[in-house]
């Protein structure tokens, strides 16, 4: 099939999923607004007009930070996104080319305002590019991975000089913070999560740590980092719609490969639910159920479907001799599952799951593609 397929495919079997009466952009406004019941952009203007306002090159360096109004964006571009093929597939019918080879992409996210932000290895940084596909900012960074928010209005990473900086949907500049995420040494730490709104006046919340556990509350940009207090050692994987709860990986023990999981609640310090069967938690976004799955070398034998007492609800596992590459949700009833066969020449697919434990469908492939503990032809947006 064609990328112009993908499209269709996405943007039908999205529609089909909803009461006829409903456009796939109400839908998909809905659905933002569910998600940590945080600010999310305004709609109104179109496309063109936020890339026009945002067209401010800032390659390899950086411009005055503008102190005129944005206008407010369009609505939200709606998460997953798939790369394939030099350009970005939304569930909304758009494809966006935006010139990136999957092999030289590890993340990519859709900022609410329809901004692409892309971690990339060739050219090592943070890439971003207009809802129309031209690119007008690349960022030097120490590790080239980003963190979406759960409501797709911001994207944060860490700088090549250890700061935290997190762009803003309908914000031309991101925000550079004075302070990163304390590790010994000259290196970075990772950014676990991040939240809110108008983070150029602190309003905007980043937690972050050292990659295997979550330690550090960073929220005002000029002011660094204070202790995170949890009941025990934790990372954050994933935070819920309503904010309350965190996703989290404990450590493993002396004789473990992989550590627990668990439903965290902030406010209280307790640990909800405990799971030991899965790892890399992440929730629905309406939030009744999380994704799980459990592997070596970025490859995964099944994907589980998880209730909010951490009980399983369903499994997909790949027949034959295939394995899972990637997943996401999506929308809170279906999943997008990317597979790969493991023989001599390696055959790829693109499936929409229900968790229901119905039969999968088919939206792309199989497509050739390169061996699985590779790159993956259908890369999905954070």
């Amino acid at each position: 099939m064609s990328e112009e397929i993908l499209v269709r495919e996405l943007a039908r079997h999205a529609d089909g999923v909803h009461p006829a009466h409903l456009r796939f952009e109400d839908v998909r406004a809905s659905a933002h607004r569910i998600r940590r019941h945080r600010r999310v952009a305004a709609s109104g203007a179109a496309a063109a007009v936020v890339a026009a306002v945002l067209v401010a090159p800032t390659l390899l360096g950086g411009s005055p930070r503008s102190q005129e109004p944005v206008p407010a964006p369009p609505p939200p571009a709606v998460s997953p996104a798939v790369l394939h093929d030099g350009q970005v597939d939304l569930p909304d019918g758009r494809a966006v080319e935006v010139g990136l080879a999957n092999e030289d992409v590890t993340q990519l996210g859709v900022l609410a305002d329809g901004r692409i932000v892309a971690a990339t290895s060739r050219p090592y940084g943070v890439q971003v590019f207009a809802p129309t596909g031209e690119r007008i900012a690349r960022y030097r960074v120490d590790s080239n991975a980003i963190t979406m928010s759960a409501d797709d209005t911001l994207a944060a990473w860490v700088d090549d000089n250890l700061r935290v900086v997190v762009l803003e949907s309908g914000v031309p500049e991101p925000t550079t913070y004075d302070w990163g995420i304390p590790l010994p040494g000259e290196s970075s730490g990772s950014v676990d999560a991040v939240f809110g709104s108008d983070c150029a006046h602190d309003g905007c919340t980043v937690l972050g740590g050292d990659f295997s556990t979550t330690t550090t509350r960073l929220e005002r940009r000029s002011e660094p980092g204070a202790d995170l207090e949890t009941s025990e050692p934790m990372r954050i994987t994933d935070v819920s719609p309503d904010g309350e709860r965190w996703a989290v990986g404990f450590q493993p023990g002396d004789d473990e490969q992989f550590g627990c999981s668990g439903i965290y609640e902030a406010e209280t310090g307790q640990v909800l639910a405990r799971s030991c069967e899965t790892s890399g938690l992440r929730f629905a976004p309406d939030g009744h159920h999380l994704l799980g799955m459990r592997g070596d070398n970025a490859m995964f034998g099944q994907v589980e479907v998880y209730d909010q007492d951490l009980q399983q609800v369903t499994v997909f596992e790949p027949p034959g001799k295939r394995v899972v590459k990637g997943a996401t949700w999506a929308d809170e009833s279906h999943l997008l599952v990317v597979t790969v066969g493991l023989g001599a020449t390696p055959d790829w697919t693109l499936l929409r799951v229900p968790i229901d434990g119905g039969e999968p469908e088919t939206l792309v492939g199989p497509v050739d593609g390169p061996n699985a503990e590779m790159w993956s032809p259908f890369l999905l947006s954070e």
